[in-house]
Parts: C-alpha cells; sequence; structure tokens
C-alpha cells in the first residue's frame, strides 16, 4: 500500500503545476536558442559549425533533467508504503477523580487559591496516563458525575476547567456522597481494575463514612487522597464572575469564616482502603506517587485496533534524482569520435 502526505489544494496544485511550468520553460528556451542561431549567420554554416555537438546527446541529458524532477516531485508529496498490519493493544486501569469544588477551595493558601492548584495537578496527570481510562466527579454538598469513563483526555481536561462551586447547587462537603458516586461510574463487571483519587481540602460536613468505606473495599476500590492547602486557618474568599475577591465569607453574627486542611480524615479514607495519601502544598508536590501505585496494579484491556505501519520512502526517490543529475553532469553532448580538419589553406 502506498500514501501521500496530505497537502492543501493550493500547495498540491502549486506543485504539480510545477512539472508542465517545467516543460513550457524547456521549449521556450529551445525556441529562443534557435531563433538566436537564425540570428547570428547563415544557418548551414553554423550547422557545419556546430556539427560536434551531439544533438542525441543533448535530448538524453535533458530526459535526464526531466526525470530528476519528477523523482524530487514525488519525493517532496512525502511516499509511505507499507505491506504490514500492525496491532496495539490498550493497556491500563479505571481511574475515577473525585474533585471538591466547594467554597473552601477558593481558600488562597495555596496560590492561587486549591482549586486551581487541583485543577493543575490533575492537568499534569493526564500527561502522565499510559492508556488508562478516567472519569471525573466533582462534589460539595452532593456529587455530581461530570465525565464518565473516558480514554478521551481532550473532553476530560475540557470539563475540567469549567468545573467550579457553581456545578453545585448544595455547598458544604460530602464524602460518602462522592464515593458513592465515583463508585457507581466503574464498569460493573470489572472488579478488579479499580482506583479512586480523591482531591480535597479534607472538610467532611457529613460524616457516615464508615458505610461506603466499607462497600469500598467489597468492590475491591482503592482510594487515593491529595489534600489541598495549609494546616492554618484562612479565610474563604467571595470571588466575582471576573475572579476578583470581593469580600470573605463571614458567619450570621459577622465573624470571618476561616478553613484550613483535615489531613486526618483524606488519611483515613486511604488507609481503609489501601491507598496513599499525599500532601499537595507546595510547587514540588504532584501526583506522582499516586499514580506510580496506579501504575503497579494489574492491567486490563481496554482497546484493541490493526493500522498500517507506513515507513517514509521519499529518499530513494531524492537519491535516485541525485543520481540522474550527476549522471546528466558527467554526460558530454559531444561526440566521442575525434573530428580532423577537412578543409582546403588558400595561398594569396
Amino acid at each position: 500500500m502506498i500514501r501521500f502526505e496530505t497537502f492543501s489544494a493550493i500547495i498540491q496544485w502549486a506543485l504539480w503545476l510545477m512539472l508542465p511550468g517545467l516543460v513550457v520553460l524547456g521549449l521556450w528556451a529551445r525556441a529562443s536558442r534557435r531563433k538566436l542561431v537564425s540570428r547570428a549567420g547563415d544557418p548551414e554554416l553554423i550547422e557545419q559549425l556546430s556539427h560536434s555537438v551531439s544533438k542525441q546527446k543533448r535530448r538524453i541529458k535533458d530526459t535526464l533533467r526531466f526525470c530528476a524532477i519528477i523523482l524530487v516531485l514525488i519525493g517532496v508529496f512525502g511516499p509511505k508504503f507499507s505491506d504490514e498490519l500492525t496491532e496495539v493493544k490498550r493497556q491500563g486501569v479505571d481511574v475515577v477523580v473525585l474533585l471538591d469544588v466547594s467554597n473552601s477551595m477558593r481558600a488562597q493558601d495555596i496560590k492561587p487559591d486549591r482549586l486551581e492548584k487541583a485543577r493543575f495537578e490533575l492537568r499534569r496527570l493526564l500527561k502522565s496516563l499510559r492508556g488508562d481510562r478516567i472519569a471525573l466527579v466533582v462534589f460539595a454538598g452532593q456529587a455530581h458525575l461530570q465525565t464518565p469513563l473516558t480514554l478521551d483526555y481532550s473532553a476530560f481536561e475540557m470539563f475540567l476547567d469549567i468545573s467550579d462551586e457553581s456545578l453545585i447547587g448544595v455547598q458544604g462537603t460530602s464524602f460518602s456522597d462522592a464515593i458513592s458516586i465515583g463508585m457507581d461510574a466503574f464498569d460493573p463487571k470489572d472488579t478488579q481494575h479499580r482506583a479512586m483519587i480523591i482531591i480535597s481540602d479534607g472538610e467532611d460536613h457529613e460524616g457516615n463514612l464508615e458505610a461506603v468505606l466499607s462497600q469500598a473495599r467489597e468492590e475491591n476500590i482503592i482510594i487515593h487522597t491529595a489534600g489541598v492547602g495549609t494546616f492554618s486557618g484562612t479565610p474563604i474568599p467571595i470571588v466575582d464572575d471576573r475572579g476578583e475577591v470581593t469580600g470573605y465569607r463571614k458567619t450570621a453574627t459577622g465573624e470571618t469564616v476561616t478553613t484550613r486542611l483535615y489531613a486526618a480524615t483524606l488519611q483515613e479514607i486511604s488507609e481503609e482502603t489501601g491507598g496513599r495519601f499525599v500532601h499537595l502544598n507546595t510547587a514540588s508536590a504532584s501526583l506522582d506517587e499516586i499514580y506510580g501505585d496506579i501504575l503497579g496494579m494489574e492491567q486490563k484491556e481496554l482497546s484493541r485496533h490493526e493500522y498500517t505501519n507506513y515507513k517514509e520512502q521519499y529518499h530513494w526517490f531524492i537519491w535516485i534524482a541525485l543520481i540522474l543529475l550527476v549522471l546528466e553532469l558527467l554526460i558530454t553532448d559531444l561526440h566521442g569520435t575525434e573530428r580532423n580538419w577537412q578543409g582546403e589553406y588558400i595561398e594569396n
């Protein structure tokens, strides 16, 4: 099988028009040469004087140049050949990400804020994935499946970018509801290749984790947790549509509401399910340790497809064109036999 690089219509027309353009240019040059010869003097005399030039060799040289140009043109189009099919298997695990989008995730103890730090780390995680399916659940007082399990990482990132506190009408933080929705996102037919990542500041306003963690263990779901924030209290800003802070949240009595990282809750979740806890408190902290554990899990086949393994072959055409041009330079357009003077000397 053969195929060529795909160029725009304008470039394709420009390349192909080079061929007739060069033919026209060659014919014009030949006609111009004949016209100059006819103006130089008697055509028969000029023919006798130029009898040492071989017209046949000149035609061979022109043919070699023309063939070289055609081969270069074919090489520019990037020909690729293949006679084999390659089978590709995509293996990985199912990963469900639970992202906390409660108001406390807007705290700016981690710059620019906790939620943006979580998004940044998830984007880095996407670049590290090696064929795993991934889903996104956003939660606050309630949970919502934002993206089901998918291999389309671009779609996941698009939904991640629009995930904020405005998606959940009920504020607060409910880990039990989020984990329950996350477990429903897994493939019920596969109970072995499952991992969950919770990114939150750890504030749980609902409790009741025992039952849902027990269910996660029964379904072989490993839950990793990542804490975002510092251990010291920080106010929760009120952000307008332009992203500017217009004030800070206060209680009914006018006191400023503060939030801090509750690592104990997140550590409990990960320990109960055999996962890992990481603290995303600095620029160097990341989800790499968690993904390292996920890579150590047993992998399953997620997809399989065959494709034709095309290989670039343009260089063969360029090399042959170069050889033809070298031959054209080596061939002289003079007759190979020595021609002696056959005229007469005239004495005065």
